[in-house]
């Protein structure tokens, strides 16, 4: 099956009430409902979804002088798909920051929603990782703020 994994930054400051009696409920330019989306379609066909909660993700990777690091991050909702040939994808998401999660079928899948709360910042090393600041390894932060200046 296709899964595509639809994921919105909540605007905290959105106002539905004024949406409603201004703008027939749509959003406006000074009342936006999202700050920002990020959708992707998992790459291969997926035999099994799955949402494990209150998990631990295991984030890995290479420092810049191609040391590995391995952080466990406590308190995550980790989407996994299986795939047809046995491979998992993960898309790990800070607990605190779901608002809230929805699926729906598709003709040839299903698409997962995910929306965010902004109420505090996100750190998005790679696609499909959302992981509060809070949470997140701060020698790695670190390292991301030294790369930016």
């Amino acid at each position: 099956m296709t899964v595509t994994i639809n994921v919105k930054l909540v605007n905290s400051k959105f106002n539905q009430a004024y949406a409603d009696k201004e703008n027939e409920g749509e959003e406006t330019e000074d009342n936006i409902k999202y700050l920002w989306e990020d959708e992707f379609e998992v790459q291969g066909d997926v035999s099994n979804f799955k949402v494990n909660n209150n998990t631990t993700y295991l984030l890995n990777g290479l420092y810049p002088n191609d040391d590995e690091f391995n952080f466990e991050i406590p308190d995550m909702t980790v989407l996994e798909c299986t795939m047809t040939h046995g491979s998992k994808t993960l898309f790990p998401f800070s607990k605190k920051a779901i608002s809230k999660t929805e699926k729906t079928e598709t003709k040839n899948g299903m698409t997962f929603y995910v929306h965010l709360k902004s109420i505090r910042e996100i750190i998005n090393p790679m696609t499909g990782v959302y992981i509060l600041k809070d949470d997140y390894p701060k020698e790695l932060l670190e390292l991301h703020s030294d790369e930016e200046e």
